[in-house]
């Protein structure tokens, strides 16, 4: 099974204010002569995903920002916990 892998990061020019993402594919070379083994690959939260060629980059894509996306609300969720525990100590601190 030959795999393609697709990218997603911030781009090089992105600020606070105005966030941007690039995506970028590198496809399997015409003149692999070899296949990998048949494996199961999943999106990576950290912004890659080895793909099976015979899937189409947009699917993958998809597959792709929907793990990052939902990387990104949980780390929201986790922040939002911890600061409420904070805030909840420094009631209970009475400083």
């Amino acid at each position: 099974m030959k795999y393609n892998t697709v990218h997603v990061k911030p781009s090089g020019t992105s600020t606070k204010e105005n966030r941007t993402w690039k995506v970028s594919y590198n496809k399997t070379s015409a003149m692999a002569q070899t296949d990998r083994v048949k494996t199961k690959t999943v999106p990576h939260a950290l912004g890659f995903y080895h793909y099976p060629e015979t899937m189409s980059d947009k699917k993958a894509l998809k597959a792709l920002l929907r793990c990052m996306i939902k990387r990104h609300e949980q780390e929201i969720a986790d922040l939002r916990a911890s600061k409420d525990a904070l805030s909840t100590l420094l009631l209970d601190s009475r400083l």
